[in-house]
């Protein structure tokens, strides 16, 4: 009888572990497009405009945004940032959602050989993926500047903690690499996946832009 109930607990351990492995995960794919113009009026002022289109998996227009940043460097290796956006969410059969998002944060970089590493910690009043949320987002990142090489690339991580459930959202890694043109014209590629750490659902993101400094 003992041998019996050992053999039944296994059986439901394995159960339910494969239950568990066996939930059908979403996966979603989105692309996107942007341009963005640069400009630096005064001593450590920088600001910044940019159009973003984004397509779903079918190529469909799903949303579509203006943004405008400033970011101010106080220091060597730290600054701030400030932003808005407003955007519009394209829908089936009904009608297109219209809503503002702001931003809030402060930036720490250093330089170590040839080695960019920053770590930017911001407030959103909405996400991409929930327009009700407020979240605090941390991001950590490295970029390499290759010696006499137009390709720039980088890597990093980023944590959404969504203060509302007080709860971490989702975590999205990226990577990427601009390719400059000429002096201050860049073309942008990068991919990001999305984990959602409360749903059954993955995103990916592919995007390329152009970038123009002046």
């Amino acid at each position: 009888m003992h041998i019996n109930k050992s053999y039944y607990i296994l059986f439901l351990m394995f159960f339910c572990c494969f239950s568990a492995l066996a939930q059908e995960t979403e996966n979603e794919t989105e692309t996107r497009t942007s341009f963005t113009l640069s400009t630096k009026p005064v001593k450590n002022l920088r600001l910044s405009f940019s159009p973003e289109l984004r397509f779903d998996e079918n190529f469909s227009l799903d949303k579509y945004f203006l943004e405008g940043k400033a970011r101010y460097k106080v220091s060597k290796h730290l600054s701030f940032d400030a932003g808005y956006r407003f955007y519009a969410n394209e829908r089936d059969n009904k009608d297109t959602e219209y809503y503002s998002r702001y931003e809030l944060g402060t930036k720490l970089e250093r330089w170590i050989w040839r080695i960019e590493s920053s770590l930017k910690v911001s407030y959103t009043n909405n996400s991409d993926d929930d327009e009700d949320g407020k979240f605090l987002r941390y991001r950590a990142k490295l970029k390499y500047d290759i010696k006499k090489c137009k390709f720039t690339p980088y890597l990093g991580a980023e944590a959404f903690h969504q203060l509302n459930e007080s709860d971490l959202h989702k975590m999205r890694y990226f990577v990427g690499v601009d390719y400059k043109l000429r002096k201050k014209n860049f073309l942008c590629f990068n991919y990001k996946f999305d984990y959602f750490m409360n749903e059954y659902k993955n995103k990916h993101i592919l995007s390329i832009g152009y970038k123009l400094k002046f």
